[in-house]
This record gives structure tokens, C-alpha cells and sequence, in this order.
């Protein structure tokens, strides 16, 4: 009896941190551009795009897992961290099984931040249409998130992607007003 207990009271912890909304690997959403760069270097990572006045701050190379990925840090209006978004290579269409490869270890990765409360859209070639997110799953249990992976075909190849957007950043109108720096002691990603 003792025993279950315990398993019920890990389980229920692992989904509380599993559901977490802080963003991604301890940078929190509604950061600056500048913090995050700040904590992307405190990752050990070198960021692109800290020169550009673009949309958003790239990772090249970030292993999730045993899967090589590039993450885009996105910036609303207010230069806040509002979104990332995961990206494999792109591959030819002969390589479309490693695709859905990726995508399931992707989707797997989500699973074990964001819990397992999600809708899945079984994908087949035939089913892709180019220049779309191609919805694999989506993550319905967080009110404030956005959280899904997909497979995008655009220029003849093929690459799988996941994204979360905090819902209230990506809505949030122009202000003066810059947000505060939060420190967080939550796991990486």
C-alpha cells in the first residue's frame, strides 16, 4: 500500500513539473533579447542573430536528446521571449522515414516536459502538404501554451519541428515598459 502511495505521489510530481510553462532549458518567457543571450551563453551555447533587430535568436546546434536540433528563441512586439520553436535538418524524400523518426523522439521529449494529455494526428506521406505546419501532436492540457509538433515539407524536403508560444506574450500589444528579470531554479527544458 505504502508502496503505491509513493509511486501515485512521484507520478503526480512528475506531471506538476512536466506541465511547467517557464520556456525553454531555464530561460523564462518574457525575457529581453538581451537576458536571453545572456543565458543562452550561460548554456554554452554561441546564439546567432544578437546583432539583428529580427524576430528572433537561433541555437544552430542543440542536442535534445540523442537529436541534433536548431531552437529559435522568438520576440514579440515588446522584445519579449514569447515562443521557440525546435527544428531537425532537412531531408529529401527518400529519408522521410528518419523525418518521422525525429518527430516521434521530438514528440516523446515533449511528452516527458509538457505530460502526456495530448491529440494525435496520424501522418502519412500522402498527407503532407508543403509550406504548412502538418500537425503530428498537440498538447491540450496548458491554458496558457500553444504546444505541438509537425512536419513542414517546403522546397522538396522535409523536417520536423515542435513549437510552444506562451498565449498571453504573443497577444501583448506594444508598451514601453520593459519586464522585470526572473530567476528560476526548474530543470533545463
Amino acid at each position: 500500500m505504502k508502496k503505491n502511495i509513493f509511486a501515485i505521489l512521484i507520478l503526480l510530481a512528475s506531471q506538476v513539473w512536466a506541465q511547467s510553462t517557464n520556456g525553454f532549458a531555464n530561460i523564462d518567457f518574457g525575457l529581453d533579447r538581451e537576458n536571453v543571450i545572456e543565458d543562452i551563453m550561460k548554456l554554452g551555447y554561441d546564439p546567432l542573430g544578437e546583432v539583428e533587430s529580427g524576430d528572433r535568436v537561433v541555437i544552430p546546434v542543440y542536442m535534445l536528446g540523442d537529436l541534433p536540433v536548431q531552437v529559435d528563441f522568438l520576440f514579440n512586439k515588446n522584445n519579449k521571449f514569447f515562443a521557440f520553436e525546435i527544428r531537425t535538418g532537412r531531408m529529401e524524400s527518400d529519408r522521410l522515414p528518419k523525418v518521422f523518426e525525429a518527430l516521434d523522439y521530438m514528440s516523446d521529449q515533449f511528452a516527458l516536459k509538457y505530460g502526456t494529455k495530448y491529440k494525435i494526428t496520424l501522418l502519412q506521406e500522402a498527407d503532407i502538404k508543403p509550406g504548412v505546419h502538418n500537425l503530428y501532436r498537440q498538447w491540450i492540457a496548458h491554458k496558457s501554451l500553444n504546444i505541438y509538433t509537425a512536419i513542414i515539407l517546403k522546397d522538396g524536403r522535409y523536417y520536423s519541428v515542435g513549437s510552444v508560444t506562451n498565449r498571453n506574450l504573443a497577444k501583448e500589444e506594444k508598451s514601453s515598459k520593459a519586464a522585470p528579470r526572473k530567476t528560476s531554479k526548474a530543470p533545463s527544458f
